[in-house]
């Protein structure tokens, strides 16, 4: 694949990572690569942060592993925090409309869906037999905190960070049919993994938790560089300066990215970029 441009108009000061399908491989690793390349522009003075639909501490794992204090735009943008030097303060939240959640459960409920009902960085789910299975998938694949209790009911007073429907694939899309004629404007709708359904307040979306973010360290669009793979990576490659879809990127990522690059996620795709396009 060639770029569509040469090069950002302005120097990158400010780098922003997917994690799944982008900066990690299929087994949740980093390559070595990568880190090599990261750490490099990160001691030329360049930030790095790293967004992601998983909740925070799910994502200081791979901060651990790149050896550098990144801030983190976690939960598809509706938290931002900053440094682990600094404690992790959480910069920005915005979290789901209680009304809304305890509509959503009680339609999960009534279909007996999974369902995650995220609040103080630890995933509520209500604990049954048939649902095992799907909190097993989610927690097999991000090593996120679950509290398990018998019923929900008792949380809907909270405000959720997110809520996410963990289901079978070949019903996924159909429920998110049903569900977005009546939703749509109360919240933000997003397909990640084929067996998630995420809903978020309206107002958020990566792209605007990675705006809070560079207005936190005081640096501007113009010198942000986004890189991703997903549907949720979408609006944080259309409000960076540069945005960057790795080679196993959907269609509407590439759509949307400034660049692209020869590699996938497995390849080391971050590195490329950012040898490319920062080193």
């Amino acid at each position: 694949m060639i770029s569509l441009i040469a090069r950002p108009a302005e120097p990158i000061r400010l780098i922003a990572l997917d994690l799944d399908g982008t900066t990690l491989r299929q087994d949740k690793t980093v390559g070595r690569r990568t880190i090599e390349a990261l750490r490099a522009a990160h001691a030329g003075g360049v930030e790095i942060a790293l967004a992601s639909g998983r909740m925070t501490p799910a994502m200081s794992a791979t901060a651990e592993a790149l050896g550098i204090d990144c801030c983190i735009v976690s939960y598809n943008g509706a938290a931002v925090c900053g440094r682990g030097s600094a404690g992790r303060q959480r910069l920005f939240h915005q979290p789901l409309h209680s009304h809304v959640a305890r509509e959503l459960f009680a339609f999960a409920r009534e279909r007996k869906y999974q369902v995650n009902f995220y609040h103080d960085d630890v995933i509520i789910s209500e604990d049954s037999p048939h649902l095992r299975p799907f909190i097993e998938i989610y927690k097999s694949r991000t090593g996120s905190p679950y509290h398990l209790v018998p019923s929900l009911h008792d949380y809907m007073h909270h405000a959720p960070t997110k809520l996410l429907l963990v289901v079978d694939p070949h019903v996924r899309n159909d429920i998110e049919a049903e569900l977005r004629p009546r939703f749509g404007s109360l919240a933000t709708i997003i397909r990640t993994d084929p067996e998630y359904l995420e809903f978020l307040d309206p107002r958020v979306n990566k792209g605007r938790g990675v705006i809070k973010l560079a207005e936190h360290l005081g640096i501007p669009m113009s010198q942000v560089m986004a890189v991703g793979d997903g549907e949720n990576d979408v609006p944080m490659l259309e409000v960076a300066g540069f945005g960057i879809a790795v080679a196993n990127a959907c269609a509407d990522c590439r759509r949307a990215a400034r660049a692209f690059t020869e590699n996938d996620n497995e390849n080391d795709a971050v590195a490329e970029a950012v040898e490319r396009w920062v080193l």
